[in-house]
């Protein structure tokens, strides 16, 4: 399997939709998974997982089809961030991704006093 960081920049290479996340937050967001090395993903997955168990909605969650929550419950029990990012490009809801990184995963201030 190639490297994450690999996998990363080729799901972002392929976009259909480039405008799906403007090009500051999806550089922020690809840095931000990168740098959480899978955690984002995980994350992310389990959240949904929950929220759908306890019948709240997370909606781009529920608009996916069996298949799909099926393959993303797969991913997440072989603890496969790169399968996860996969299927969210695959299914459109790459932004979402890059959205959760942005929110949940702040940079850490070492990293923001670097960026000064």
């Amino acid at each position: 399997m190639q490297p994450l960081n690999y996998y990363y920049y080729n799901v972002l290479e392929s976009f259909e939709k480039p405008s799906d996340v403007p090009a500051v937050q999806l550089q922020e967001g690809y840095d931000l998974l990168y740098h959480y090395g899978g955690r984002v993903e995980i994350d992310l997955v389990e959240r949904a997982q929950k929220a759908h168990a306890d019948g709240q909605s997370f909606p781009w969650y529920e608009a996916l089809d069996d298949e799909q929550r099926d393959k993303l419950r797969q991913a997440l029990s072989d603890t496969n961030p790169a399968k996860i990012l996969k299927l969210m490009q695959r299914n459109g809801y790459a932004s979402v991704l890059y959205q959760h990184a942005r929110k949940g995963y702040p940079p850490e201030p070492a990293e923001q006093a670097g960026a000064s």
